[in-house]
């Protein structure tokens, strides 16, 4: 069975889809790639290819035309440019907006930025997202938005010039991939503007090596590449084999985005309220740390009746919480993409107990963590919180 892969592998995202697709076939032995790449047979104009099916990272409406017109079983893995002839296998752009506002609103910034591809599926799903996590209305949002691909004539572009100059600072800005981030970051320096004092930049894709070169470091949203590739090639299979294979020609599955890999363009907090600020920097560099209340009071200059005042006013709950929950987050970055035993992770993220670490992941997660960590690696989102953090009670960890 001839399957292509239409993509260059010219980024992580096109790696991840590789790497996914190829391990389904593995375990197909009638399958046979052909692509783009030096580990394929050559895939040299697609006009003219005779196969079975199509796996298309597709980007224009000329690309979805040309695929089209072969008449043979496509499944997109971009959600760029939706086709009514096409099955649709994506990462969760809607999710992956909500990430982002997450994180930039832990970061303490009340004014928002996004800057995205014009009338592209997957930049308009992660502005809705964005827009939603932030509770605002799009009209409150500055957003900057060209055709792609904007970012290679960003030397030339005044426009974003002057859109980036006008924006209120401090402000978190949401870049629709890594790529947008990048060129943001390097066009801040060439300003003169503070990355993340006065702009803070997360991207999409977690492209590593680019990422790290960045300076400063750009905090990135890892999708799960690999899942969909690997759904993308059952969908196909599906379809070319099977009597039960999807009768509409509109199937859409999402992969959850995977985590937030923090670097230096978001490690900020900032707040008008500088005591506020002091105690959540505190808490977020010490919070692996057997550190409880009275130690965040011993570095600033007020009663505890003061500060936890102040602190509900601005983050919405108590210091004991905010302890609480830099520690969840730890241990769940630890429960997707470690071996460690559930034991060692609660140990490792400053619980005193496994029993408390299993009762307040519950409280929070809406499961345990065992579950969590299984849903992840079946491509689930985990728990249901969604970055709405809560917990009864007052007691100390």
């Amino acid at each position: 069975m001839k399957i292509a892969l239409f993509m260059g592998l010219n980024d992580t995202y096109e790696h991840g889809i590789t790497r996914g697709v190829t391990r389904y076939a593995k375990s197909h032995p009638n399958w046979r790639l052909y692509g783009y790449g030096w580990m394929f047979r050559p895939l040299e104009a697609v006009e003219y290819w005779q196969g079975e099916g199509i796996i298309a990272r597709i980007e224009s409406p000329e690309d979805a035309e040309r695929l089209a017109a072969l008449r043979i079983p496509v499944v997109d893995v971009a959600g760029a440019y939706l086709h009514p002839g096409f099955h649709q296998v994506n990462n969760d752009d809607e999710l992956t907006g909500r990430m982002a506002g997450e994180h930039l609103l832990s970061c303490g910034f009340r004014h928002f930025a996004f800057c995205g591809v014009k009338q592209v599926g997957w930049s308009e799903k992660r502005r809705s997202g964005f827009l939603t996590a932030l509770g605002r209305a799009a009209a409150d949002v500055p957003v900057f938005e060209e055709s792609l691909p904007w970012w290679e004539q960003l030397e030339n572009s005044e426009h974003l010039n002057d859109w980036l100059s006008q924006l209120e600072y401090p402000v978190g800005v949401f870049a629709c991939n890594d790529t947008a981030g990048l060129k943001l970051t390097d066009l801040c320096g060439k300003l003169g503007v503070e990355v993340p004092q006065a702009v803070a930049i997360l991207g999409v894709d977690n492209e590593d090596v680019l990422c790290e070169m960045a300076a400063p470091t750009l905090s990135s949203i890892a999708l799960d590449c690999e899942t969909i590739g690997y759904r993308a090639a059952s969908v196909l299979d599906r379809l070319l084999n099977t009597a039960d294979a999807p009768s509409r020609t509109d199937t859409l599955l999402q992969v959850p985005p995977l985590q937030i890999v923090v670097r230096e363009s978001t490690q900020i907090f900032t707040c008008e309220d500088p005591l506020v600020e002091q105690a959540v920097r505190y808490i977020r560099t010490h919070a692996l740390e057997p550190i409880k209340v009275p130690d965040i009071l011993s570095q600033a200059a007020a009663s505890r009746r003061n500060l936890e005042k102040r602190f509900r006013f601005h983050i919405g709950h108590t210091l004991h919480t905010e302890i609480i929950k830099a520690r969840l987050e730890h241990a769940k970055v630890l429960l997707r993409n470690s071996n460690a035993t559930v034991a060692a992770i609660a140990e490792e993220s400053g619980f005193q107990t496994l029993q408390r670490f299993h009762a307040l992941f519950k409280s929070v997660e809406g499961t345990t963590p065992a579950k969590y960590r299984a849903s992840i690696k079946l491509g689930g989102t985990g728990g249901g919180s969604e970055g709405r953090f809560a917990l009864s009670g007052s007691r100390e960890l």
